[in-house]
């Protein structure tokens, strides 16, 4: 049986996006769970052995706030299981921060709020690790986070920036948590930056000139991005055996 790729989404903006197209490119499935909506999602515990590999999206969601979204809960409980089986995990913003919340460490309001491209600088240990491969020792990224998460005890920490001293991290063999997103297409990144309610955000936060400042960069910036979403994601279809 030919294993496909879990992806769990938070939010109708966030789905795979381009990470799907990767994988439609290689012939891997990709099952889409938007956790809301699934009355009983730990019902994907009976058989986790099925999925080759897992993927969290991001969200508004704040990953500390069970009583607020019982879904996170058990998409916790379903974190740590693919931990202990060892079932790849890559976790995308609030991915990232659900990993280190499941795994024990805690997740805060950051004390300011990224939103648009960004270079992380990857650790010595970020530099040797599978993941990064191929990468120029950074990774040029786009943000939209207003929590950090904490680095767990036992985990490796693999990447870091000016503003965010928490990047990435590795726990175990195959389980990643970043504080950052790689799945955006074009048309994804239109969405984030013009829809009314998400402009009237990066006003509020950057000021008015800001989504224009951003739009700006695309030219010079979505090349290399899609460039290292490419590299990093095959590298983690081929650590998960399914490239």
């Amino acid at each position: 049986m030919t294993r496909g790729v879990l992806a769990l989404q938070h939010i109708w903006d966030d789905p795979p996006g381009y990470l799907g197209e990767i994988m439609d490119e290689y012939g891997i499935a990709c099952e889409v769970v938007k956790v809301a909506e699934v009355p009983n999602l730990s019902g994907l515990l009976a058989d986790l052995s099925r999925y080759g590999a897992i993927i969290s999206m991001g969200g508004p969601q704040h990953a500390a706030e069970d009583e607020k979204y019982p879904y996170l809960v058990e998409e916790k409980v379903l974190i740590r299981k693919a931990v202990e089986e060892d079932i790849p995990y890559l976790g995308l913003c609030l991915g990232g921060q659900l990993l280190a919340h499941a795994l024990g460490a805690p997740v805060s309001r950051h004390t300011m709020t990224e939103i648009g491209f960004f270079e992380v600088q990857l650790t010595e240990e970020g530099k040797r690790d599978r993941l990064f491969q191929g990468l120029p020792g950074s990774q040029l990224v786009f943000h939209w986070h207003m929590d950090t998460f904490a680095i767990p005890v036992g985990a490796v920490k693999l990447a870091s920036s000016e503003n965010t001293s928490n990047q990435g991290f590795r726990f175990g063999r195959r389980a990643y948590g970043l504080q950052y997103h790689i799945e955006l297409t074009p048309q994804m990144l239109d969405v984030w930056l013009w829809y009314p309610d998400y402009r009237k955000e990066i006003i509020q936060v950057l000021g008015p000139q800001a989504p224009a400042e951003i739009e700006g960069q695309r030219s010079t910036c979505y090349p290399i991005y899609r460039e290292h979403t490419r590299m990093l994601f095959e590298n983690f279809l081929r650590m998960s055996e399914l490239a």
